[in-house]
């Protein structure tokens, strides 16, 4: 009979080697949404970006984060 190691042992070496960790598990401690953003270009009052939107519904710029100020129009 052959040794095989037990799969969720081999899962944590892997995990650990590469560096990885559990997201579930920093999600629940950082309070973040299990969703991935989703960027758009958006157009403001005087300006183009790339931006998301917040747990809030607010539109945010996708590189400093700033609440983007006025009416939001998303491009296509």
């Amino acid at each position: 009979m052959t040794d095989m190691p037990d799969q969720s042992n081999v899962e944590s070496q892997l995990d650990d080697s590469m560096g990885r960790y559990d997201v579930q598990s920093v999600r629940q401690e950082e309070g973040m949404s299990p969703f991935v953003l989703e960027y758009f270009m958006v157009q403001g009052s005087g300006f183009i970006c790339m931006a998301y939107r917040n747990h809030d519904g607010k539109w945010r710029g996708a590189f400093d984060n700033r609440e983007l100020p006025g009416a939001i129009r998303v491009l296509e």
